[in-house]
């Protein structure tokens, strides 16, 4: 894969409008600096041309005629000029003006380019008009002239590019200084994101300390990335000792029940046993297989649990009372068994959850307040509607949690009475479960509990509006 800068593309995109910029800015400069030289040119040819028709005299002759004084001329070396009069009358020319024509119908005051010998030339049209004999009656006879002035333009060309030469050159200079410029601001920019990378990157399973330079905390822009690295950081710690606390508890947990099991059979293979002996042996080994298959099937489970990803086909409304109604007929035997007296109040109440989900986690909750409620002890299951929300509490006449105990119950393998966990066949991850599906839900769960009275859990879900309910039913039966 083709790696890209940033650092090199901000600096080429920069430059790349500054070229455009100069290249701009140098246009511009030679087309105003084009028409303010050759409107100064004008200017001055229009004066010269001037001078020629000023050295236009009466001629002295019987014709009136008017003649070009020669001597009245100053022009530069390489100057041309042509005057003729209105009958096309040559008065006077230099050496290459022969070559100087201009149409009849050119107004005066024209200028126009041409070539004198591969030189080129700025021309200008002049009519004058001298007059003859003014002191006359009549006030004389009024004798027109054409000039054809031209100057060549080397020169004004020569300034014009000097001057656009000049104003290239400085932005090429601006640009060169402006790439080194951007280069070390850049590098002294992105120093604290160099140095947020090499934290981040010391980052390891062992140490999940970031440090973060000063800088990068000072930076307004780096700012939200720090906290969200640092953010992200907490949770995959945190879950990273939650999988190692798991795997060493699991680890724990199926080594304690394969030992049981070795140990079982080592004992029945110890010395030859009679059939009921064996008989037994098998039996109590069949058990200590069923609490290990228990167990594995728990923390599959819990790990089902913790990593499904609910999607519009996977979620239909389901009734939460319903559920609760059919768990409670199916636990009913095991309560009647410990002398537990179960008791529900609900009322119908739609949430967006898997069916099977629902009922292992009410399931579990039951099945927890069962064990621990004391004999001829009551469990009470209640789903009601509380706003947007539906709440479900399991409350039971228990010894009670201790305070300390609390916030422990819902992690993996953890009892608070571990003597009375072997005795109920407790694996440790029912409340576990529990917690993972309402979390999977978006929902919240908290634990209420006094010492010797009991214990009551409280559980609370988003609620599913009755035409949501009927939309996600339509949508799972089309698919």
């Amino acid at each position: 894969m083709k790696m890209r800068s940033i650092q090199r593309t901000l600096i080429t995109a920069i430059l790349l409008i500054e070229l455009v910029s100069a290249l701009a800015l140098s246009t511009v400069a030679f087309l105003h600096e084009r028409d303010t030289v050759f409107h100064s040119f004008d200017i001055m040819l229009r004066g010269r041309a001037d001078s020629v028709l000023g050295a236009v005299q009466d001629a002295e002759d019987t014709d009136d005629n008017v003649m070009l004084d020669l001597a009245d001329i100053h022009s530069p070396r390489f100057d041309q000029y042509r005057v003729q009069d209105a009958s096309g009358h040559l008065l006077g020319a230099t050496p290459l003006a022969d070559q100087l024509y201009a149409p009849a119908n050119v107004p005066s005051g024209t200028f126009y380019m041409t070539l004198l010998h591969h030189r080129r030339y700025r021309v200008l049209v002049l009519d004058g008009s001298r007059r003859i004999d003014a002191e006359e009656p009549g006030g004389g006879v009024v004798r027109y002239v054409r000039i054809l002035y031209a100057a060549p333009v080397e020169h004004v060309w020569h300034h014009i590019l000097h001057t656009v030469f000049f104003y290239a050159c400085s932005s090429l200079l601006v640009i060169v200084l402006s790439a080194l410029w951007l280069l070390w601001s850049l590098r002294s920019a992105l120093q604290p994101l160099e140095g947020l990378a090499a934290g981040a990157a010391n980052v390891t399973a062992g140490s999940w300390k970031l440090t973060v330079p000063e800088r990068a905390r000072e930076t307004a822009e780096l700012q939200p990335v720090v906290a969200a690295i640092e953010r992200s950081l907490a949770g995959l710690e945190s879950s990273f000792r939650k999988q190692q606390h798991f795997v060493g508890d699991a680890a724990h947990e199926l080594k304690t029940a394969v030992a049981v099991v070795k140990s079982s059979l080592q004992l029945l293979a110890l010395r030859p046993r009679s059939q009921p002996e064996y008989q037994s042996g098998l039996q109590n080994i069949q058990q200590d297989v069923l609490r290990l298959e228990y167990l594995v099937q728990q923390m599959l489970t819990l790990a089902s649990a913790e990593n499904s990803v609910n999607t519009a086909g996977d979620i239909c409304e389901i009734d939460l009372a319903r559920s609760a109604q059919f768990v409670l007929d199916r636990l009913a035997p095991f309560a009647e068994l410990r002398s537990v007296h179960l008791q529900f109040a609900g009322e119908s109440a739609f949430v967006a959850m898997d069916s099977s989900q629902a009922e292992i986690m009410l399931e579990n909750l039951l099945n927890n307040a069962i064990q621990y409620c004391r004999p001829h002890g009551t469990v009470q299951l209640s789903v009601h509607l509380c706003d947007e929300r539906v709440a479900v509490t399991v409350h039971d006449q228990g010894p009670g949690i201790a305070p300390q105990d609390i916030e422990h119950i819902f992690d993996r393998f953890w009892r608070g009475d571990p003597s009375r966990s072997r005795l109920t066949g407790g694996s440790g991850l029912g409340l576990a479960i529990v917690k993972a599906i309402v979390d999977q839900a978006r929902g919240t769960i908290t634990v209420h509990s006094i010492l010797d009275e009991g214990t009551t859990m409280e559980l609370s879900l988003p609620r599913l509006q009755r035409s949501s309910a009927q939309q996600i039913s339509r949508r799972a039966q089309n698919e």
